[in-house]
């Protein structure tokens, strides 16, 4: 390893173009495309290596590579050689953000960096007047991958010491508005910094929600990242006062109303990016909490392939959205990722020579191009009359943020027969749900049968880490509680993280939506109309082919886009209706051994010869041939006799062998007249 001046000395330095050129990265006219670029539009201050990658002739790490071989110096790939965080802290963060560069090691008055740009001589002396260094050792590394490990040194959780030092700095307690207002003022102030080491930390790693949490004896911060909460700082209850004063200042809230919740917004400026944040506060027992929410850019709205539809399912909600006009709904818990799912629509379909408007509380992102009103039931703007207004504007599309009431759902169906596309949200646990509470709030079953073109219920799943994931087996207890056996996955490819910096240890990093998507046919709409029941539609539904929200997680988990762990604990409302009895079809629940309506058997436990998992449906194992305890026959009624009642198990009327019996069945069973008897291994003891 050297320095840029003495590889520079050692031989003729190749330029970077060329030195592409000859890797096979790029071609001559390549190179010379984007030099004209730089000369015509990007300007000479932009770098080769930056337009490069921007306008995605090569990676950063080809960059990297090419920079190190033009300067022969040594290429560091930092996801497999992780720098000791506090080796980066003790260079200041300003130097290291100002240059685009990490302190990796030092021995004496030699001081070791990976820098993004080994070019930049400024930087290097930057680093020695900081460090007292005699002696540079550069060498290259991406410049993601700094900035990546530059947010982890410097984070609330792992600079603790920085921390305990910004509140140490603030003093004692005081809740004197003129003493709040200077300390949550001054830019130099330590609970500034503390402040804006609390939403950069936020931001780094992709979390939606800061809850910021007076408790009786500490300041409490915790993130809420991939839909969970995890605690990042607990600072002493002194600092809590200035905190939350500098939140509200940056709100434009009242620092000095304290005995009322208050709702503000702002935007902050972190890695040179805009944030949006929307800000509430709340009076509680041992003082204030904040939740900071931090919104999505217009400029960052997701497309629709991206969010995790089937093939089949996006096909299905491409044709809802290409319609004309008609109603389309979509239905989920909060934070359930129903808003991203409508903005994703609305930039699908948005063009000039539409007009769209939104009626929305909050207007949580700004899409450029399209009116969004705000609603204020304060002011008397209410669902109802603001969708009233929005009507008389001339709209080919409108997007209601959520239909609360039976006035609000029938002017948007009754819009959704004139002339408009209207999309909507419900809260409700399914598709199918959907469509009854539309009724069940009092609009009219064929006025729902002639507007809705499709019913969307949606939830949010964790991915694995792509770091560290890894295949893994599933524990059989989670199989069998989602209706799954070890040889249902056998082609499967799950994968599950084993936990690394990069996660923060959980083994997830990121979410993806799960959807069960209803298309409402010509058969649904007659269905709708003759019995708008949950059942009927379901099962018209299912017989169309309409993939369950547990059904669609199962199908992510099985190719290791998601786990089998989330797919329980995610679609854990909808299991019990999605499992059906093989014989009548049914619904069961997940626990249930035999079914209450045809009494077939669900459950016939392990195989006595082998101990593999059996199917109730099989007569025999297939792997050793035993004859399996009930050989899928239904379970006899136990009437009133008390014979069946010392049985262990209902005997197959193909088995000539009698088989002991093992453990006697509860005699207070003979009150249950009518109800059969537990296959072996499920009688229960009194």
């Amino acid at each position: 390893m050297t320095t840029p001046d003495a590889a520079a000395q050692a031989m003729p330095r190749k330029r970077l173009g060329d030195v592409l050129v000859d890797e096979g990265v790029l071609t001559n006219e390549d190179v010379e495309a984007v030099l004209a670029h730089q000369k015509t539009i990007a300007g000479p201050r932009r770098k080769l290596g930056e337009l490069l990658v921007e306008l995605n002739f090569c990676s950063e790490r080809d960059i990297a590579e090419a920079l190190a071989s033009q300067l022969n110096l040594a290429m560091i790939d930092l996801s497999q050689r992780p720098p000791d965080p506090e080796m980066i802290r003790a260079l200041p963060q300003k130097v290291s953000e100002r240059h685009s560069l990490l302190m990796i090691d030092r021995e004496g008055s030699t001081v070791v960096v990976t820098s993004a740009d080994p070019t930049n001589v400024l930087a290097l002396d930057d680093v020695k007047l900081h460090t007292g260094a005699t002696d540079l050792i550069v060498c290259v590394s991406t410049a993601s991958q700094i900035k990546d490990h530059m947010a982890r040194a410097f984070s609330l959780g792992a600079d603790t010491a920085g921390v305990e030092s910004m509140v140490k700095d603030m003093g004692e307690e005081d809740d004197s508005n003129e003493n709040l207002v200077g300390a949550a003022s001054e830019d130099d102030a330590p609970i500034v910094k503390l402040v804006n080491r609390i939403l950069a930390d936020a931001v780094r790693l992709r979390c939606s929600d800061i809850h910021v949490e007076t408790q009786r004896d500490v300041l409490r911060v915790r993130y809420r990242v991939d839909g969970i909460l995890r605690d990042v700082m607990k600072a002493p209850k002194r600092a809590a006062g200035a905190v939350i004063s500098r939140i509200k200042i940056v709100s434009g809230l009242d620092i000095a109303e304290r005995r009322i919740p208050q709702d503000g917004r702002s935007r902050i400026i972190v890695g040179g990016s805009a944030i949006d944040c929307r800000v509430s506060t709340l009076p509680a027992l041992h003082g204030e909490k904040v939740v900071i929410r931090l919104l999505t850019r217009g400029d960052d709205v997701p497309s629709l392939e991206s969010l995790g539809f089937e093939p089949a399912q996006l096909e299905v909600f491409r044709r809802s959205l290409g319609v004309p006009q008609g109603l389309v709904l979509i239905t989920g818990p909060t934070g359930s990722g129903k808003t991203n799912t409508l903005y994703a629509g609305i930039h699908e379909i948005s063009d000039p020579e539409k007009n769209i408007i939104t009626l929305e509380d909050p207007v949580e992102v700004q899409l450029p191009g399209i009116t969004q009103v705000q609603v204020n039931v304060k002011a008397g703007m209410t669902f109802e009359r603001g969708l009233r207004s929005v009507l008389r504007q001339d709209p080919d599309i409108v997007l209601v943020g959520e239909v609360r009431d039976k006035e609000t759902a029938e002017l948007a169906l009754k819009a959704s027969i004139t002339g408009h596309l209207v999309l909507t949200t419900l809260h409700t646990n399914s598709a199918v749900a959907a469509l009854t509470r539309l009724v069940d709030m009092g609009a009219e079953p064929f006025l729902v049968a002639s507007s809705l073109t499709c019913a969307i219920a949606q939830r949010l799943v964790r991915t694995p880490c792509e770091n560290c994931a890894e295949g893994y087996i599933p524990d059989e207890r989670i199989l069998d509680r989602l209706g799954l056996t070890i040889e249902d996955i056998l082609d499967a490819t799950p994968l599950k993280g084993r936990g690394c910096d990069e996660c923060g240890g959980t083994g997830y990093r990121g979410r993806t939506a799960v959807y069960e998507v209803l298309e409402v046919d010509r058969p649904l709409r007659e269905i709708l109309m003759k019995d708008p029941s949950e059942t009927a539609i379901s099962a018209q539904a299912k017989s169309a082919g309409m993939q369950t929200l547990r059904q669609s997680a199962l199908t992510k988990a099985m190719r290791g886009d998601t786990t089998f762990e989330e797919a329980l604990r995610v679609t854990q409302a909808d299991a019990e209706g999605g499992k059906q009895c093989p014989q009548c079809s049914e619904k069961v629940g997940v626990d249930f051994l035999v079914c209450p309506f045809c009494e077939f058997v669900l459950h016939v436990g392990d195989c006595s010869g082998c101990g593999r998992r059996l199917d109730p449906t099989w007569k025999l194992c297939p792997f050793c041939r035993t004859r399996t305890p009930t050989g899928g026959q239904p379970v006899q009624p136990a009437g009133n006799s008390t014979d069946l009642l010392d049985a262990e198990y209902v005997a197959d009327p193909n088995e000539n062998e009698e088989r002991p019996d093992r453990r006697r069945a509860d005699r207070r069973a003979q009150d249950n007249a009518g109800f059969g008897v537990p296959p072996q291994g499920y009688a229960q003891d009194g």
